[in-house]
């Protein structure tokens, strides 16, 4: 037990750690004089671009790192007010930036397929968002808290986006224009099957510990 505990521990560190890596990554972004590589194939002199992809950076950041505050339930027991000032932060963070990731997308240098994933990504973000804050304001929690899981699931995207593009340029060697129409997909869909698995489980697990009535009977 103490084993697994510790490996939890670690594994949670190392996710927190990936999340703040990339978070703080996404403001060198704002730096003057400063174009990252990944820009320079970027149409930088078109206005509306440019307020679509900054704004989806800079709110995408503020949601990444909001999110392991809003599932920390000594906060969420302890500040109760915090955590929902947090949680409206999150949920407009995303609501905004997740419109203009999708007015974004539209300018993939790598063609239609990367596009259409990361226009997928955006909806798929606005909608389990969307769909955690319906839940809370009609009082149903536990359905907030499942929703939840998956908007931070499309979230880490940009998490995994950061792990699987250097393994297929590194390690499989693809060419960019292979690798970023894949890893458009393959950022965020398995993370959402993880969540919704993770759920299926945990659901069954509790449904298995509620007392029978009838047994007994």
């Amino acid at each position: 037990m103490a084993a697994k505990t510790l490996l939890r521990r670690v594994g949670t560190g190392v996710g927190y750690f990936l999340i703040y890596v990339v978070a703080v990554y996404a403001l060198t972004y704002f730096l003057p004089n400063y174009t990252p590589g990944f820009l320079r194939d970027k149409p930088l002199d078109n206005g509306f671009w440019r307020a679509v992809f900054f704004t989806h950076v800079a709110l995408g950041a503020i949601a990444l790192g909001l999110g392991p505050f809003q599932f920390s339930k000594k906060l969420r027991q302890r500040r109760v007010r915090l955590h929902h000032t947090l949680g409206k932060l999150y949920v407009v963070s995303i609501l905004v930036g997740s419109v203009a990731a999708f007015g974004a997308a539209w300018f993939s240098s790598t063609g239609w397929v990367a596009a259409t994933g990361f226009m997928s990504l955006a909806v798929a973000w606005f909608y389990t968002t969307f769909q955690a804050y319906r839940a809370i304001r009609c009082g149903q929690v536990r359905s907030h808290q499942a929703w939840m899981y998956r908007s931070y699931a499309a979230t880490l995207a940009a998490v995994t986006l950061r792990i699987i593009l250097p393994f297929e340029l590194a390690v499989l060697q693809m060419p960019f224009s292979t690798a970023y129409p894949i890893v458009a997909w393959l950022c965020w869909i398995p993370n959402l099957l993880v969540v919704e698995w993770w759920l299926v489980k945990r659901n069954r697990a509790e449904v298995a510990l509620t007392p029978n009535p009838l047994k007994g009977a």
